[in-house]
């Protein structure tokens, strides 16, 4: 007979906080996620600041996309065969010096165009090498019974900086400059470094160290012979399009509704509360029963914002769609993170996260080419076009590939040779 305390949907969504390190975990991400949102925002507003270009902006977010796409494998293997906490901590304090490094070239006014290209391809290498293991180790900390909660706690904390992040940016910003916010992030990067370091789980791999290029091709492998997990991962794919709001969101505060630095930062922050709101409702639902279809699902409504960001007529209705944007983001998030962790065999999870980084960074390359194309076609066409084309993919994914996504399930149920 089974334990019922072992079923946690009898008990509080919350559970995972009465474990013995996960406040310090989810202390950790909030202040990282935090400092993320205001050092890429501060980034973007720099950029702004140095070019009208929408070819460069889309740049400067894709080379870290591209970074972080072909790097996350490598995190994943990095992730299974190394001690999580370090890993994660370790780049978190790398981040602190590269925004401490722009600060004082804003201050000295030596800034160029092609320093913002190389601390993004710098800030790209260390998430490449921290977020496989950042999600690996939720796992470790709080085991399987709750993973599902955990990740949503963890994803309002994604909420909470994406929604207060972006709005302390745009202040720090308009207050204090560039110099200001990132001296604040770089001091929140470090801090969620050490409070990792308190925790005394290291998050290591039992197993023994190998070749790292076996353990990327091994990861692939069973990716391709795993059908439900490979339509999955498509359906993350698609993230390409949807980078399409991040890279275009200062250019419509700035050009199309001319709402300014904290307009920027009020409409991420809506996108931020729909992130929050979505990981506490998450956290009070029985675990994904078929998550890859829920990953589709909420790509698709991802998806359809994009595209009616490109109809944007009033600051008040784009509030609306960014707030739309970060729910469906976050059900994508929680799906895809615990329901392929729950998925896997323990010795595939850092791979495979490490994939699913490499797809959802995606996202960032289609800045750059939304970017481009809007130089070309108008902003508003080029978003519309970046919706259209993931809404006709995602609708044809679900019509033919439904039954194996609705394969991606419960614990062990991949675990084949």
């Amino acid at each position: 007979m089974n334990d019922p305390s072992n079923d946690r949907r009898g008990g509080s969504p919350f559970a995972p906080f009465r474990l013995p390190h996960f406040g310090f975990v989810w202390s950790s991400n909030l202040l990282h996620f935090f400092a993320i949102q205001v050092h890429l925002l501060s980034l973007q507003w720099l950029v702004t600041d140095l070019t009208d270009s929408r070819t460069i902006l889309g740049l400067a977010i894709a080379v870290q996309g591209v970074v972080v796409a072909i790097g996350s494998p490598l995190g994943g293997v990095a992730a299974d065969l190394f001690a999580k906490r370090n890993l994660v901590a370790a780049t978190r304090l790398g981040t602190a010096g590269l925004a401490l490094t722009l600060a004082a070239l804003v201050h000295s006014e030596w800034i160029a165009l092609w320093h913002v290209l190389v601390a993004a391809l710098l800030g790209g290498l260390l998430n490449a090498l921290g977020q496989p293991a950042s999600q690996a180790y939720v796992f470790d900390v709080v085991g399987a019974r709750h993973t599902q909660p955990a990740i949503a706690l963890n994803s309002s904390a994604i909420g909470l900086g994406q929604m207060g992040g972006p709005a302390l940016a745009g202040f720090l910003i308009a207050a204090v400059g560039l110099v200001g916010s990132w001296s604040v992030g770089a001091a929140s990067f470090a801090v969620a470094a050490l409070l990792l370091l308190r925790i005394p789980i290291p998050g290591r791999s039992a197993r023994a160290t190998r070749e790292p290029w076996r353990e990327l091709k091994e990861g692939l492998a069973y990716v391709v012979r795993t059908p439900p997990l490979a339509l999955a991962l498509l359906a993350c794919a698609m993230a390409f399009f949807n980078g399409a709001i991040f890279a275009m969101r200062p250019v419509f505060a700035r050009h199309v509704l001319e709402v300014g630095s904290q307009g920027m930062g009020a409409l991420a922050a809506a996108a931020g509360f729909g992130t929050l709101l979505g990981s506490l409702v998450a956290t009070m639902l029985p675990d994904f029963r078929r998550p890859g279809l829920a990953i589709a699902f909420s790509m698709l409504g991802f998806s359809s914002c994009v595209f009616l960001y490109a109809f944007a007529t009033s600051f008040p209705y784009l509030l609306c769609v960014e707030f739309a944007s970060g729910l469906a983001a976050q059900i994508w998030q929680i799906s895809a993170f615990s329901g392929l962790q729950m998925s896997v065999p323990e010795r595939m999870r850092g791979r495979v996260m490490g994939l699913l980084f490499t797809v959802a960074q995606l996202a960032q390359v289609g800045g750059f080419v939304v970017g481009s194309l809007a130089d070309q076609v108008g902003d508003r066409a080029a978003m519309a076009t970046f919706g259209a084309i993931p809404v006709v993919a995602l609708t044809l994914l679900l019509i033919f590939g439904y039954r194996p996504l609705s394969r991606l399930g419960a614990a062990g149920a991949l675990e084949t040779e």
